[in-house]
């Protein structure tokens, strides 16, 4: 259940991924992705909305989900699945710059704020990242699907309501 209530489609994601030996991202770092963990998502996210906010910044947060990730697991195995995601996570790294954080926030979900960027200026971010990680998948993730969602902070929003318009976003856009 998310916080206000309603069923989150993520948790029954989350539980089907630990249960192929994927574990979840915990911690300030992840060993399998390569990036930042989620400990580490919730200090910058905070951070960084709130100096968007208070300095008038452009800032966007987007939320990849390489879905399909269990099936890959179940298919070929989960050291198979675990290369697959950190391939997939360091894509999304590489295409981001330096001044912006990638981090692992699920089993096949990456979290990205995007410092001094605009909503239209995330979408190119987005397009880039689909062109990208799809070539650094190895042969057989052919069924994965990337998933995308974004948001900006309005005034006074705080943190978790960008995120959860995000995934908001996300969602629909998976099950499109």
């Amino acid at each position: 259940m998310s916080p206000d209530g309603a069923h989150d489609m993520t948790e029954d994601k989350t539980r089907a991924g630990a249960a192929q030996g994927i574990p979840e991202a915990a911690g300030w770092e992840d060993p399998i992705s390569g990036l930042n963990g989620p400990d580490f998502w919730q200090r910058v996210l905070v951070a960084e909305v709130s100096r968007s906010l208070r300095y008038r910044c452009p800032l966007t947060i987007v939320v990849v989900e390489l879905s399909g990730l269990d099936e890959l697991a179940s298919a070929w195995g989960p050291d198979v699945a675990r290369h697959t995601l950190r391939e997939a996570s360091q894509g999304v790294l590489r295409t981001s710059r330096s001044s912006d954080y990638c981090t692992r926030i699920g089993v096949s979900r990456v979290g990205v704020v995007l410092t001094e960027t605009d909503e239209i200026a995330a979408i190119n971010f987005v397009e880039r990242v689909r062109e990208a990680v799809p070539k650094r998948l190895p042969r057989g993730a052919d069924s994965l699907r990337l998933g995308f969602g974004w948001a900006s902070p309005k005034p006074g929003e705080s943190a978790d309501k960008v995120v959860r318009r995000a995934e908001t976003r996300l969602m629909m856009e998976l099950l499109a």
